[in-house]
Parts: structure tokens; C-alpha cells; sequence
């Protein structure tokens, strides 16, 4: 939120002991990714294979991604998602990515901040509901792990005493369940369909803004918005938002544009919510 250093931030997180000493977990989403591993065995009633889950984290963002990002009415937060395909896709298969998202200030996950964390949850009929708490420090580290021994403890005794459901077989407790079935199904990163922000710097030359859109409309991404920030570097920064499509159409775009000669670079590219 504040645009500052990466590694001053990182620091100022460790002292309290918000992250980790050796931050991998934390900053590359790997802990991210484990947890809706863990939510999604929950949520689909399958077990996750963690290979499958792409993960990014937030190395790569910048502070003027932080500034531009405002600038368009998004926050910027690191999110592990999980969801079943829908229209054309596949039903059968999910999706399970982690990865900073440009998120609309007025979304209930744009005001987690500090040490808190959310999970928002959309369903049928419930609608959206949203849980939110600490999720780092002393406390509410030592609170899931003594949860955890305490549901252990529990389910040794039930299967001490041969407890076991109305068809006799044995009592799962629905924590555990999860990892007694199949392995779901996760859907390539390519398949996924969602919205786009892409931030370029090119030569600063009449039309270029024009061979950009051409670029992206010829690969089937329709956009939202192209500006001209500013200029870095002798370049011209343009910012692109697209509207919902495939990633794959993406990359093919953007693999198109570092080809173009007025194409300096292709700094960032982040999904938005």
C-alpha cells in the first residue's frame, strides 16, 4: 500500500516475526499455495495435488505497479484461489492458482491488510460470505496448532472405539476425509479466463499505441482500457486493462509484442479480480 523498498518492508514483517526468517514460503506464495491446496481438498471433496497449483508470488512487484494500480481503483494483494470451471470449460476440473491480483478497492478483499488474512467464499445459494482474522504471530499460530492436536486427539479415540457411520463404515472426521478420495482434476493455467493488467514500455513514436491494440485484438484479447502513463527511460510506460479472457491468448499477445522492435519491454503482467 505505501510503495516502499521490498526489502525494508520485508524486514519490518520479520521483527515481529510476521515472516518468516527465510522468507521462500511467504514471498513466493509457497505457503499461500499449500493453504488452498488444504481448502480446496475442503471445499471439492478431493485430494489436491500440490505440483498442479500454479504459484506465483510478489518478488516482481514494483512500486510503480502499486502507484499505477491505485491510480485505476485496485489494490494490489497477493491471493490463493480456487474454483470450479464454468461456462464452456470444463466442470469437472479446477482451478487452483496463486498469485498478486489487482483487486477493486470496494471488494471486501481490498481493506485485508497487516496481519490479517480472509477467506472469501462464493457458493450456491449462500451467496458470498468472508472469514477474517490474524493470520500470523504467536497466537494465532499456537491457536491452529493446538486446534490441530486437539482434532487428532478426537479422532484417536473415535477410532479407538470403533465408531462408524450408518453404513458401518469407519467415522472420518471431515477434515480428514478429504485425503481418502481421488485426486481432483486441475485445469492448465492457459484454459483460465479472467481479466488482465499489463504494463509496457515503448519507444515513444507516433502509432504505437494503435500497433498495440492491433497486436492484442489479433489474438482475440478485447480491451478495457490502453493509456500512456508517462515516460521511463526514454520509453513511453502504457498501461493496458483487458476484459475477461483466456491467459493463453495473453501470453500469445505478449510473446507478439517483444517481438515489435518499438516494444522496449513488458514489465508486468498481473490478473485482475
Amino acid at each position: 500500500n505505501e510503495g516502499g523498498d521490498f526489502e525494508v518492508i520485508l524486514k519490518g514483517a520479520q521483527d515481529p516475526g510476521y515472516a518468516e526468517a527465510a522468507p521462500t514460503a511467504d514471498v513466493d506464495g509457497l505457503d499461500a499455495a499449500d493453504k488452498i491446496a488444504i481448502l480446496a481438498s475442503l471445499a471439492f471433496g478431493g485430494k489436491i495435488n500440490l505440483d498442479g497449483v500454479y504459484c506465483e508470488g510478489i518478488r516482481n512487484i514494483t512500486a510503480e505497479d502499486i502507484a499505477y494500480a491505485q491510480r485505476l481503483g485496485f489494490v494490489i494483494k497477493l491471493l490463493a484461489t480456487a474454483k470450479r470451471q464454468s461456462g464452456d470449460q470444463d466442470p469437472e476440473q479446477l482451478q487452483i492458482r496463486v498469485h498478486p491480483t489487482l483487486v477493486p478497492v470496494e471488494h471486501p478483499l481490498a481493506n485485508v491488510n497487516d496481519v490479517f488474512n480472509a477467506i472469501f467464499v462464493e457458493g450456491d445459494p449462500i451467496g458470498q460470505v468472508m472469514f477474517y482474522g490474524p493470520g500470523a504471530g504467536s497466537g494465532p499460530t499456537a491457536s491452529a496448532v493446538v486446534s490441530d492436536i486437539l482434532n487428532i486427539a478426537a479422532l484417536l479415540k473415535v477410532e479407538r472405539h470403533g465408531s462408524t457411520q450408518f453404513d458401518g463404515t469407519p467415522m472420518l472426521d471431515p477434515l480428514l476425509a478429504p485425503s481418502h478420495q481421488h485426486y481432483c482434476s486441475i485445469a492448465p493455467m492457459d484454459g483460465v479466463v479472467t481479466r488482465f493488467y499489463i504494463r509496457l514500455l515503448a519507444k515513444d513514436r507516433p502509432g504505437v499505441i494503435g500497433r498495440i491494440g492491433t497486436c492484442f485484438g489479433q489474438h482475440d484479447v478485447s480491451l478495457e482500457s490502453i493509456v500512456q502513463i508517462g515516460q521511463r527511460n526514454q520509453c513511453a510506460e502504457i498501461v493496458v486493462v483487458t476484459h475477461e479472457v483466456r491467459e493463453g491468448n495473453v501470453r500469445q499477445a505478449i510473446d507478439a509484442l517483444n517481438g515489435y522492435e518499438a516494444i522496449a519491454s513488458v514489465p508486468s503482467v498481473l490478473r485482475v479480480l
